[in-house]
This record gives C-alpha cells, structure tokens and sequence, in this order.
C-alpha cells in the first residue's frame, strides 16, 4: 500500500494549535455560503476540528478526517464538551487522503489552511485527489485552499514571523516564532518554536516542530484536480469573490466531482 507523506511535528504541535488558529473565523462563513444546503461534509486534514465543529453546531453531519493522532486526541477532547445533538452528528477518523475509506458519499468537502501542499509529491497529491473524489456524490463540492506563493516572501528574506497570545488564565502567554526557508525552489521548510512564558518571564514549556511544504500556484492545483478527473474550477481570493492582486495571500478552488 502506497502511503501519503506523514506529517513531521503536527503530534507534538497539537497542544499549541488552538491557541493561534481557534480566532480563525473569517474562512468559516465563507466555506459555509459555498457548501450551501450541503447536508453532508467532509473535513479533511481537520486538525483539532476547527471547522470540523463549526459546520456540526450549523446542522450539518460532518466526518473530519487527519493524519495526526495528537490533533484527533485534541479534536476528540472537544468534541466530549458539546451537546450530544451536536456530537451525534460528528465522527473523526484518523487516516490520510490516499488511504481513507469511508462508507458514505458526501455533499461537500474542503481542504483547508493550506494543508494540501503538506503532500509533497505531485504523484501522491493527484492519488488523494481521486480518493476524495470517490467519495464525493455525482454533483459533490470540493473546496481547496491553498497559500499564493506570494505569501512567502517572509522566507524568501529570512524573517521569522512572530506571534504573541495571552492565555485564557491572563497569567501565561503563549509565543510562536514560525522561521521558514527555501530548500528547494518550490519546497519550504519551517521551524515552529513554541514557547509558555509565565508571568515572571520563566519559560514553563519549549517545544519545537518541523514541517515541510510545497510552494504550488493555482495553475498547477488546477491541473492536478482535472488529471483527477474534477470538472471545471471557480477561483477565489482571500476568502472573497474579488480578483487577485501580487498582495493575494491565500486562494480557495472550488470544483466539482
């Protein structure tokens, strides 16, 4: 069996994740308006469940998929604080895009943050792009987001990008210090330092991941989704309906099965 390419550092970087990404709202309302009456929905590379949750408080029965189990553990703890109306309608699985199987078809799926281009082989990712497919109804929805390359230019200079949060208990905060480079052309290492800082300064915990991502342009997930056998692909910037700009950070693809 072939296998999609693990994801090094998403099981310890877990425990930190909500703590950058829970305020991430603005892709929730969109992926929301362009699933539309889809009733149900596929997450896949969920995560913690972010929106895994978000589209199950909306009605919708979702199944969220995700290759780390330290990111399903966390999913899963969340999960067990909701009303059972709202968990009855969510089930997570642990496996990656080329290997999952799931008995049912689905309305909708999406692929977001930029977790696509974690597949680093174009083989593997028009492989994963079929699986999804399969498991898409006739006139099923797929929503892929991915980072422009112009979102990069911090690694191209060599400046880490910085992220402070105080914590809930207003006496820790939290700093993320992501230093991402070019190893390739088109291939993007990154160094997370996360770091719990007390009151006093002591640091209370150090942890610090890897990962690595290819830099892709909308035209070559474009060509990939159609070698996978998806119809004709509508394109959108920033989560909006406006046309690209060299500011453009991020663009979702749309497209059917």
């Amino acid at each position: 069996m072939t296998r999609a390419p693990t994801f090094p550092g998403y099981d310890a970087e877990a425990e930190f994740y909500d703590l950058c990404w829970s305020a991430m709202v603005e892709d929730i309302g969109f992926y929301q308006r362009r699933i539309g009456g889809a009733d149900r929905i596929l997450d896949l590379m969920c995560g913690t469940g972010r929106l895994t949750l978000a589209f199950a408080r909306a009605g919708r029965v979702v199944d969220g998929v995700d290759e780390s189990a330290g990111m399903l553990r966390v999913a899963r703890s969340k999960l067990r604080s909701l009303p059972l109306s709202i968990r009855r309608r969510v089930r997570f699985h642990r496996a990656n895009l080329i290997d999952f199987r799931l008995p049912s078809v689905f309305d909708a799926a999406v692929i977001p943050l930029n977790s696509f281009p974690l597949i680093l082989s174009r083989h593997a990712r028009v492989r994963a792009l079929r699986n999804v497919r399969r498991h898409l109804s006739r006139s099923g929805k797929l929503l892929l987001q991915i980072d422009t390359p112009s979102s990069y230019e911090s690694a191209r200079a060599g400046v880490p990008m910085v992220n402070v949060f105080r914590l809930k208990d207003g006496r820790r905060w939290y700093f993320q210090s992501l230093a991402e480079r070019f190893v390739r052309r088109d291939l993007v290492r990154g160094i997370t330092t996360h770091l719990i800082v007390g009151r006093s300064g002591r640091i209370l915990k150090q942890v610090t991941t890897e990962t690595r991502t290819r830099v892709l342009s909308v035209t070559e997930v474009v060509r990939e989704l159609r070698e996978a056998g998806y119809s004709s692909s509508r394109l959108f910037w920033d989560y909006s309906g406006g046309r690209s700009t060299k500011d453009s950070s991020c663009a979702v693809i749309e497209t059917c099965a």
